[in-house]
């Protein structure tokens, strides 16, 4: 009689562990819509994704999602390492990582889409010049004084700030997009931490330019946006625009800039970072958040007329 009690006892025992395990393993599944994750972001895009991330936490309340700022190279190391499920960063891969993705047989990467954003030049307002030509700038990062017949008012080549070192997307993108795969001379290019820092250091320095992003600069009223003048991609000359998102958004800036959301798995129904992702890729209302910050979103469609 004893032995049946006892085996009674632990059946029920059994049973009352599997149900709790059941219901914890229920409580903690993740989904595309709850759980716990850690985001890596580029330093200079955290205040533009302050507000889509607000709209994010007020409509998915199962979902806990921190933003941490980590240098890029970091970032995507840990990310092409699987170290990490998801990262936010401004730029492309670089040589260096597309060999890696090349050495690794089990790279699963994915990205989508978040942004455009574009590079700026940006000076104290009291630098002689409104505008500038994209070629020379490039040539002045690399230490090319040639173009300074065409400026007279400057007596050298002016020093660039940015606001992270080598080590920073805005460093990568630079040799990327403005000197094209050249590295900028170490006597015309600085870095002094964060873009606030870039804008104090032009407003001190008025001979010196500084290096921004769009949704940076669109914010800050302190200093002026250099506009830029370009050869096209057909070889047409493109005139000095104002520097604004409109014309980012009808391509005719020289300098833009991708923003991705990188993920280390394929998107799931049971993965938050994809349900992160898709929701600041694709839903309407972080994508204006997006625009408000003053750069193209990557998938909203416009319609623009603007006068020349």
């Amino acid at each position: 009689m004893k032995s049946r009690v006892l085996i009674a006892l632990c059946c029920l025992s059994l049973l009352a562990a599997c149900t709790q395990t059941e219901r914890a393993s229920t409580v903690e599944q993740e989904t595309a819509l709850s759980g716990t994750i850690t985001v890596l972001c580029d330093p200079d895009m955290m205040s533009m994704l302050e507000a889509p991330k607000r709209l994010y936490d007020s409509v998915h309340p199962k979902a806990f999602i921190t933003l941490q700022p980590m240098d890029v190279d970091s970032a995507m190391l840990s990310m092409l390492n699987h170290e990490q499920r998801i990262a936010i960063v401004a730029r492309d891969y670089t040589e260096q990582e597309l060999l890696l993705r090349q050495q690794d047989p089990g790279d699963t990467l994915q990205r989508s889409l978040l942004a455009r954003d574009a590079i700026v030049v940006i000076a104290d307002s009291s630098f002689p010049y409104d505008t500038m030509h994209a070629e020379h700038v490039a040539k002045f990062l690399v230490g090319d004084a040639a173009p300074l017949s065409q400026y007279p008012k400057l007596k050298r080549i002016p020093v660039f700030v940015l606001g992270r070192g080598a080590t920073g997307s805005m460093y990568a993108n630079v040799q990327r997009i403005i000197t094209k795969g050249v590295a900028p001379s170490r006597a015309t290019l600085t870095s002094v931490g964060s873009y606030d820092s870039v804008s104090l250091a032009v407003r001190k320095e008025t001979s010196m330019l500084g290096l921004g992003y769009l949704s940076q600069v669109s914010r800050d009223r302190s200093v002026k946006a250099i506009r830029l003048s370009y050869t096209n991609e057909f070889g047409d000359h493109e005139y000095p625009k104002p520097v604004h998102v409109s014309y980012l958004i009808m391509g005719k800036y020289p300098f833009t800039v991708p923003v991705y959301v990188y993920l280390k798995d394929k998107p799931n129904q049971f993965n938050l970072p994809s349900g992160f992702m898709q929701y600041l890729t694709r839903n309407g209302e972080a994508q204006k958040a997006i625009l408000a910050a003053g750069i193209e979103p990557g998938y909203a469609k416009f319609s623009l007329t603007l006068p020349e």
